[in-house]
């Protein structure tokens, strides 16, 4: 994307600046960089998270671009039932208000705070493609947004585009705060199921 920033997976996620956030009472996700712009996310019944600082320069994105695909991934689920909401694949974007961040501000330290707010993208869940839904976490500071249907056709990489601005004034009733963070996050946990799924040529502008 000209004149945006874009987020490399490889060599390696770490050195790349991405982080895992771990859950003490949950099998993970496997998550692995596939060359420098791609990821590969696996996980069997479990759940996982990974998330990455946005720069300041890009603090006020306006749209994002990616790409995915899908090798084995859970079918259609409820989105807004805690407990129930597996899906595929899930892209976050956090926004919060300038002064409520510093530059290492922590994306579940942030959520666990009371402050901020993150739109998700999501391929997968029951709903049609363009609903937006209530996160049934963070006390109401969450929206989904379905992308992509759960049963969309695997093997094939599909293109996407957010207006990230615009999207977040349509699920939240109101601009955003600065973006922060952006995460990829695979579930599988509630249904006992498999996803095996890439992310690719994620940016943001």
């Amino acid at each position: 994307m000209a004149g945006g920033v874009a987020f490399p997976f490889g060599p390696n996620l770490s050195a790349s600046g991405w982080q895992s956030v771990r859950s003490p009472w949950r099998r993970g996700a496997r998550f692995s960089a596939h060359g420098k712009d791609a990821l590969v996310v696996e996980t069997a019944g479990g759940f996982g998270l990974l998330w990455h600082a946005v720069p300041r320069q890009v603090a006020k994105a306006e749209q994002a671009r990616w790409r995915w695909r899908k090798q084995e991934g859970v079918g259609p689920t409820d989105l807004t039932k805690k407990g129930g909401d597996d899906r595929v694949l899930a892209l976050y974007f956090a926004f919060a208000n300038p002064a409520d961040v510093t530059p290492g501000t922590d994306l579940s330290e942030l959520l666990r705070s009371g402050h901020g707010q993150v739109l998700i993208y999501v391929w997968g869940g029951a709903a049609k493609p363009g609903t937006v839904l209530p996160l049934p976490y963070f006390d109401g500071r969450g929206r989904t947004i379905v992308k992509r249907a759960a049963n969309a056709k695997p093997g094939v990489w599909f293109d996407e585009e957010a207006g990230l601005r615009t999207d977040f004034a349509r699920a939240f009733g109101r601009p955003p705060g600065h973006l922060v963070a952006v995460g990829v996050s695979s579930d599988a946990d509630d249904t006992g199921g498999r996803n095996v799924v890439a992310l690719a040529d994620l940016c943001v502008k």
